[in-house]
Parts: C-alpha cells; sequence; structure tokens
C-alpha cells in the first residue's frame, strides 16, 4: 500500500502539471507533449503516449520515453487495449503484453515494454483516444496507478477541449477579419455616442482618409454635415433595429460631400453599449 507521502507527491506533481497545461491550453500538441513526458512520473511507468482515434485507426501524437519512435505511428483501434478503454470509457489494464491478446506483444517487445493502463479521454463528440502509461515490468501498475492515469487524462480531455474551442474562436475571428477587411464595401463599427471601434479600407477610402487610423481617431459625427443628420439615422435605427440602402450625405476628409447607401444595424456590444455595424456603398 503505498504511503501517505507517496501519494501527496504524485498528486503535488498532478497539480504542478495542471498548472502547465493551462499555461498551454491554445496549443494541443504543446498539452499532450508535456502531459506524455510527465506521467511516467507520476506513475510508475517508464514511458506514456497519447493515442486519438481517427477513422478505424489511433494515432501517436505525444510519446515519451522509449516510446518516442511511436509517435506519429499508427495502430488498429478495433480488439485492442486501448480500443476496449475507450469504448467503454473506463480503466484498462494489460499485465503483460506478451500474454494479453489485445496487445502488440512484438512492438511492446521492441521498446522494452511489458505492462500497460489505459485511461480514455473525453471530449464529447470531437475527442476520442486514450492516456497510455507503460512499464518495463509485468503488473507493475496498482490501483493508485490506475486512478492517477485517469485523473492525467480527465486534466488532457479538458485542455484539449479549451484548445480545440480556442482554435475555433480564432477561426471565426480570422474568418471575420478576412470578411471586414477584404469587403469592397466599406465596413465600419462605432458606438452610439460616436466613437468609431473599427473600420475597414474601403471605408476609409471612401471618405477620403490616409488610413482606416486615421479614420477611427475621429468622431462618426464629423461624418455628417449637421450633427442633427447623425441624431435623425440613430432615432430611426433605434426604432428599427436595421436600415437597408438609407441614403446618407457625408462629408468627405477635404470637407467634399459623398452620397453613399448605407446599410446598418443596431447590436448589443459586449459591456452593454449598443454598437452600430454596418456597410457604406458610394452611389
Amino acid at each position: 500500500m503505498p504511503s501517505t507521502i507517496d501519494m501527496a507527491a504524485r498528486f503535488s506533481a498532478v497539480i504542478a502539471l495542471q498548472q502547465d497545461v493551462l499555461s498551454a491550453a491554445t496549443d494541443p500538441d504543446q498539452v499532450m507533449q508535456l502531459v506524455a513526458r510527465r506521467a511516467p512520473a507520476i506513475t510508475t511507468g517508464a514511458a506514456a503516449m497519447i493515442l486519438l482515434v481517427e477513422g478505424d485507426e489511433l494515432v501517436c501524437h505525444a510519446a515519451s520515453s522509449t516510446a518516442a519512435t511511436l509517435e506519429r505511428s499508427r495502430f488498429p483501434f478495433a480488439d485492442t487495449v486501448a480500443g476496449t478503454a475507450i469504448c467503454g470509457m473506463t480503466i484498462v489494464r494489460c499485465e503483460d503484453t506478451d500474454i494479453d491478446g489485445r496487445a502488440d506483444a512484438g512492438a511492446c517487445r521492441g521498446i522494452g515494454l511489458r505492462s500497460m493502463v489505459f485511461a480514455p479521454l473525453s471530449g464529447g463528440k470531437n475527442i476520442a483516444g486514450t492516456l497510455a502509461v507503460m512499464s518495463r515490468s509485468r503488473g507493475a501498475f496498482d490501483d493508485l496507478d490506475a486512478y492517477a492515469t485517469q485523473l492525467l487524462a480527465g486534466l488532457t480531455s479538458g485542455a484539449l477541449m479549451l484548445a480545440r474551442q480556442f482554435r475555433e474562436c480564432q477561426a471565426s475571428e480570422e474568418r471575420y477579419r478576412m470578411l471586414f477587411e477584404r469587403n469592397v464595401a466599406g465596413v465600419f463599427r462605432s458606438t452610439a455616442d460616436g466613437r468609431f471601434l473599427d473600420c475597414n479600407a474601403a471605408f476609409a477610402a471612401y471618405l477620403g482618409y490616409e488610413s482606416r487610423e486615421e479614420l477611427l481617431a475621429c468622431e462618426s459625427w464629423s461624418l455628417y454635415q449637421q450633427r442633427s443628420e447623425r441624431e435623425a439615422f440613430l432615432e430611426r435605427l433605434q426604432r428599427e433595429r436595421s436600415i437597408t440602402s438609407i441614403r446618407l450625405h457625408l462629408k468627405r476628409k477635404d470637407g467634399s460631400l459623398v452620397t453613399g447607401l448605407v446599410n446598418a444595424t443596431l447590436m448589443p456590444g459586449e459591456d452593454g453599449e449598443s454598437q452600430l455595424l454596418g456597410t457604406l456603398v458610394e452611389e
């Protein structure tokens, strides 16, 4: 039975790893490498690897120590120890790879490993896989090792979900920015009180400004001949929430006038302040 000191040391190591994983949570590859490197020391293992399901195969995305040569290798999913853990969503131990028919005895022998414990990764429909910790000895893993591996698998699952959400959000922002910046129409975002929050180069060019940065330093009130014109525009927008193809007479930087067709929508901002999102096309 493990001592209290041993248990405290292991859980302290899990907490330390958790902090490092959270720091790397935007990079799934770094998360998996961290866990694979540190898992053996937290258990009584000699090596570790993380396998993710891809189609009907398991792909090794991270591995440490003698298992490092298996990184990027592909393995069958069906009828394996790893597959059993993933399908059953449970801890599975392989006491002896030489006699357990679910293990690839040749591959294990090639890297000098004899027993394994697998803990499934869970991330809904988007993440399926397992953390495997391996030892050079038969029957090396006890219940505490299995529990520690399960903790590490849960930590890894949560971090991979965060990383995926971050990348999806980042991709969404990049698509928005591409649409925003490359739109042939002028695109703008401003507050109801007149501060420009963003615009694209086309919007600045329509109004005779050298750059979007120069226009963003102005207040939207300065683009109207009379302040009352923007007030009337705002009143209508507040009533209707969205306006399509309204004709506005705006001032360029040099004071000349340009007539544009404006589409605008009033939207709530992150801080609760109303924002205007719209487009401008020169008539």
